[in-house]
Parts: C-alpha cells; sequence; structure tokens
C-alpha cells in the first residue's frame, strides 16, 4: 500500500486493516521516517528487527497516547514530572514495565521505551489504530536515517508492506533518552530535547 497523508476515510480503514493483519511500513514522524507496525503482535516485532538488521538486544521503543502510558509502564515521581514537561515531543522514556507487558516487549531489566510524538500525523495514525506503533528509525541498522519514502525504499526494499507519504520530514536529532527505570535518571543518548533543559527533572 502507498498513499499520501492524510488518508482519506477508506484510505484509513485500508491501512487499519492491513496494520492489523500484521503488516509493517514506514511513516513520517517529527524528524525522520519510522518503521513500525502493531506493537501487540510478536510477528510484527520480530519482522522488523530483521527487516532493520537490527540486533535482537537492542530494543524497540513504542509510539503511544499519554493517556495509554499506564497500559505499558509504571510511572512514579520523578518519571510523572518529566513526562509532565516534554511529552508530547522528541522525548524517549525507558520505564519499569507493567508486569502484564508482553515479553518481546520488554527491554534490559523489565522495561519498555515509550514516546509521545508531538507530530500530528503520527497521533492521527495511532488514533486511527488505538494501539500503539513500533517506532523506530526506518533504515537498516548502522545506515543514515531517511527524510524522504523514496530513501526508505532505497534500503529497505520490498521488506515492508506500507509507505506513508508525507513528504521531506525536517530531519536533525532524534529524540533524547532518557533512562527512569531506576531512582537515578540518566540521559543515555543525546538528543533533540538539549540535556541541559533535562537536568533539572532529573
Amino acid at each position: 500500500m502507498k498513499a499520501k497523508l492524510p488518508l482519506t476515510p477508506l484510505q484509513a480503514e485500508a491501512w487499519k486493516q492491513l496494520v492489523f493483519q500484521g503488516a509493517i511500513g514506514v511513516f513520517p514522524t517529527e524528524t525522520f521516517y519510522g518503521l513500525g507496525g502493531n506493537a501487540l503482535d510478536k510477528s510484527v516485532v520480530e519482522r522488523v528487527f530483521a527487516c532493520k538488521q537490527r540486533p535482537i538486544e537492542k530494543s524497540l521503543l513504542i509510539l503511544i497516547k499519554k493517556d495509554w502510558l499506564l497500559d505499558f509502564a509504571v510511572v512514579e515521581g520523578k518519571a510523572e514530572n518529566l513526562i509532565d514537561q516534554f511529552w508530547p515531543g522528541a522525548l524517549t522514556i525507558v520505564l519499569p514495565a507493567k508486569n502484564n507487558l508482553p515479553d518481546f516487549l520488554r527491554g534490559p531489566g523489565n522495561t519498555i521505551a515509550v514516546r509521545h510524538s508531538p507530530s500530528k500525523l503520527v497521533d492521527e495514525l495511532l488514533g486511527i489504530l488505538n494501539k500503539p506503533l513500533i517506532g523506530t528509525s526506518a533504515n537498516l541498522s548502522g545506515q543514515p536515517s531517511c527524510q524522504t519514502v523514496d530513501e526508505t525504499h532505497k534500503q529497505l526494499g520490498h521488506s515492508v508492506d506500507f509507505w506513508l507519504d508525507g513528504g521531506l520530514t525536517k530531519g536533525g536529532l532524534p529524540s533524547t533518552l532518557v533512562d527512569a527505570s531506576e531512582p537515578d535518571f540518566r540521559i543515555i543518548r543525546e538528543g533533540a530535547v538539549p540535556s541541559e533543559t533535562i537536568q533539572p527533572f532529573l
């Protein structure tokens, strides 16, 4: 499936059915194109790892709406303040996973990496699905991130099932990654939200 965003109602329904059947594909975010599908489908997660040629020990983040957060993660104290300040935004936060979270979504130490993207297009896709999306970059592991659908096609070829074209993305830095799974929070990847802005909340 190839479609320009925003989707028409008919396209939205067709895309939703495709995703629920286990499809993976590319879509624009606020920085680069993302690769994903239904985050609650184990076969989808496995396909994303294979498509990117990503080492299995490098867990994947999920894109969610803020009010879904407590379905997936344990959030307390400082983490709530961090999220209230920077979401929606370019902050990915690693939190303790809920006990009922599937093993295939858990990262090291029973954690889950989550982000509420400020992209209206991502928010629209989440609203269509009413489920979280895997939200990794649409590129081969170790290769440059992509700002157009054509760039993603050159890297990923026919290993994906849908291309949602939102035009040229703005690029820039990836999301800042903060580990909030332990009492002492730490920045584990510098990114679009400057560390000096985050530091007072750690």
